[in-house]
């Protein structure tokens, strides 16, 4: 017997096996369906956006939003979407299938490759494997990148496989030792749709195709003979590819710009050309670490329990007696094909920052689970090689009990560190929105139709988004606001609810001055439900007044009145202020300025915690601005005030009641700065 030989397994075992590796697959990436991940993360939110955009009747060949995207994943939430109203649904269940279907055609191609046992094995390590679980339970486009990969590799080596049995069927003599044979060109067919498909999943799949001429290449130095026979075959494989992409492509080449945001990713490749290799060195020193250096995976913690490495424990031995197996018998077909695809799909993470970034490497997944158990297949392939009595129940049970014990503690361990520690890991919950989609339920489970005033971090951009993609209701009206700094009421409205979650606690003051030590409807450890009464909060602003009041801003925004008092040497003013018209999204802020003897601000407050694109009209809320007064000299200070646009500086123009222009500021009395 060789060192290749192979094992057979019969059909009663190997069906039933896969069918119990397939339902350990499903548990892992259906298990806790609804809580871990706990929400929606930012970019998940946009990818079920986009997928609604397709469903509206959108038909994009790419993103440009989000750093850009393509598209294809979207279609596909777009389909599932069909099914099921709920899109961080649609998103985990299509996220799941995939994953599930690149086990299947691993199972098939590493069945195909290199026999049953080793089948067994690799389709079980992608089973269990934190990094495939985690992929297959997030809402992200990259999953269809590895599945995608492992489905053109499966179609691919099924032509050539054919090809084989046909030949040897007809007992041809042109067979040669690496048992590939003329090709037919209408089967590479289908391998060549699935290779230019490849192109509308992420980034990083724009290598994948190297893979293929890599190995086409590396085989023509080798047999020169076989290329030649099989070119017309190789150029349908490869012109159906260059069809299939060519759409992207040409959007990309046309909209250069499209990709611009994502400039500081290649900063290694940039310094590499300009002749500086340490960035380069540094990603790809940190991309080869990850497999099984304890720290050095991943440090995102949306990805991964920071620093955890793929392998741990004997799958780390096994991966690496795999890969040198791999590397030993490199010059068979099969073995020099996985290792052009494991070196080629780690290019983006070793040449592009940052690294380690396990999403970025994803299109090597099903390469990396096949090693170890290449390395558990070899182990038993060494003891069946040693003269011992009964070698084969040895070998076999060499390999039983090494997949055993690998396996069994890959799946305890990612099993306890995916849903134990990650899923309830406090910086997880906050990234992927847990406060938030319990607002949502929680909204949604109530009969209760009155608006409802959102607190949170990122109101400007990520969790509306969020939010709108987590509350399946579109009969509530939703405000947006930071709670440590504002407050807002609807238009209209004489009840509302304030949800505040416990990042983002409503101000003291603002408590004091409004909710009147009203107990909240709802509490859990991670935010407050409050109904709220807005009649109460509206009568007691527009009892406030000051100086230059009222004054409106760009015909959008009108101040009501101040209020202000100093606390510790902090100048403490709310400002209450009436929606004019509905607003456009846009960073802005209002400016508070204690203007000092010489004309400058001596002393400022810019904020602004309402965005506006939450504005409605007929909408009022309190702004809270904190002054430092330490270091100023006593005496009068005027307050001027205004509003200006972030990005470009630009003041609002304000106006008074008639109409008449006052400027870009105003002026709302003076403060007395005590000594």
């Amino acid at each position: 017997m060789t060192a290749e030989t192979r094992w057979v397994v019969p059909r009663s075992i190997e069906v039933p096996l896969v069918i119990a590796i397939a339902l350990i697959a499903i548990i892992f990436r259906f298990a806790q369906f609804n809580q871990v991940p706990p929400g929606l993360h930012y970019d998940e939110a946009i990818d079920a956006k986009l997928a609604q955009e397709i469903r509206s009747g959108a038909t994009p060949i790419y993103f440009e939003e989000g750093w850009g995207r393509e598209p294809l994943y979207h279609y596909l939430v777009a389909f599932t979407l069909n099914f099921t109203p709920d899109p961080t649904t649609a998103l985990r269940i299509t996220s799941g299938v995939l994953g599930l279907i690149q086990l299947l055609a691993a199972y098939a191609l590493f069945r195909s490759l290199f026999g049953v046992p080793t089948a067994l094995i690799g389709a079980a390590w992608i089973a269990v494997l934190f990094w495939t679980v985690s992929t297959s339970r997030a809402g992200l486009r990259n999953i269809t990148l590895t599945t995608l990969t492992t489905l053109t590799a499966w179609a691919f080596w099924r032509v050539w496989s054919d090809a084989r049995s046909r030949m040897r069927d007809a007992g041809s003599k042109m067979q040669d030792a690496t048992g590939v044979y003329l090709l037919r060109p209408a089967s590479c067919i289908l391998p060549g749709v699935l290779l230019g498909l490849t192109v509308y999943t992420y980034q990083p799949s724009r290598v994948v195709p190297l893979i293929y001429l890599v190995f086409v290449g590396i085989l023509s130095l080798r047999q020169r003979w076989l290329i030649k026979q099989n070119w017309r075959a190789l150029a349908v494989f490869f012109g159906v590819t260059v069809i299939v992409a060519l759409p992207l492509m040409v959007f990309l080449a046309t909209h250069p710009q499209a990709e611009t945001s994502r400039a500081f990713q290649t900063e290694p490749i940039r310094a590499l050309l300009s002749g500086n290799f340490q960035p380069a060195i540094d990603t790809a020193v940190a991309t080869l670490k990850m497999f099984t250096f304890d720290g050095a995976g991943d440090p995102q913690i949306l990805y991964n329990i920071s620093g955890r490495p793929i392998f741990i424990g004997l799958g780390s031995l096994l991966f690496y007696l795999g890969l040198i197996v791999c590397v030993w018998r490199w010059k068979k077909p099969e073995y020099m094909f996985m290792l052009i695809w494991l070196g080629i799909t780690l290019l983006p993470n070793l040449l592009t920052a940052p690294a380690p970034f396990f999403y970025r490497a994803i299109a090597s997944q099903t390469p990396v689970a096949l090693l170890p158990a290449i390395g558990t297949v070899a182990i038993g392939q060494l003891v069946q090689r040693a003269n011992i009595r009964k070698r084969i129940v040895l070998s076999a049970g060499a390999v039983t009990m090494s997949a055993i014990l690998s396996l069994g503690q890959t799946a305890v361990t990612t099993w306890h560190d995916y849903f134990d520690v990650w899923g309830h890991d406090a910086d997880v919950r906050f990234q992927y929105s847990a406060a938030l989609t319990d607002i949502a339920h929680t909204i949604e489970a109530a009969p209760d139709q009155n608006p409802v005033a959102i607190s949170s971090y990122f109101i400007e951009d990520a969790d509306p988004i969020i939010f709108d993609q987590t509350l399946n209701r579109r009969d509530v009206s939703v405000r947006w606001f930071d709670a440590r700094e504002a407050l807002i009421v609807a238009a209209d409205a004489t009840v509302q609810r304030l949800g505040i979650p416990s990042f983002t606690p409503l101000d003291p003051m603002l408590s004091a001055a409004f909710l009147d030590n009203s107990e909240p409807s709802v509490a859990t450890k991670d935010f407050k439900l409050y109904a709220f009464d807005a009649a109460q909060f509206r009568r007691k602003i527009e009892a406030w007044t000051c100086a230059a009041c009222p004054v409106t801003f760009n015909g959008d925004i009108t101040l009501i009145g101040l209020q202000h008092s100093i606390v510790n040497q902090t100048l403490i003013i709310q400002s209450a202020w009436r929606v004019e018209r509905d607003g456009q999204p846009g960073s802005t802020a209002i400016f508070m300025h204690l203007i000092g003897a010489d004309g400058q601000p001596a002393a400022q407050d810019d904020q602004l915690h309402v965005p506006r694109h939450a504005w409605q009209t007929g909408d009022e809320f309190v702004q809270v601005h904190r002054i430092p007064l330490s270091g100023l000299l006593a005496g009068a200070y005027p307050l001027e005030l205004g509003i200006y646009n972030r990005v470009d500086k630009v003041r609002w123009g304000a106006t008074d009641r008639s109409g008449a222009a006052l400027g870009d500021h105003v002026c709302a009395g003076s403060i007395e700065v005590s000594p």
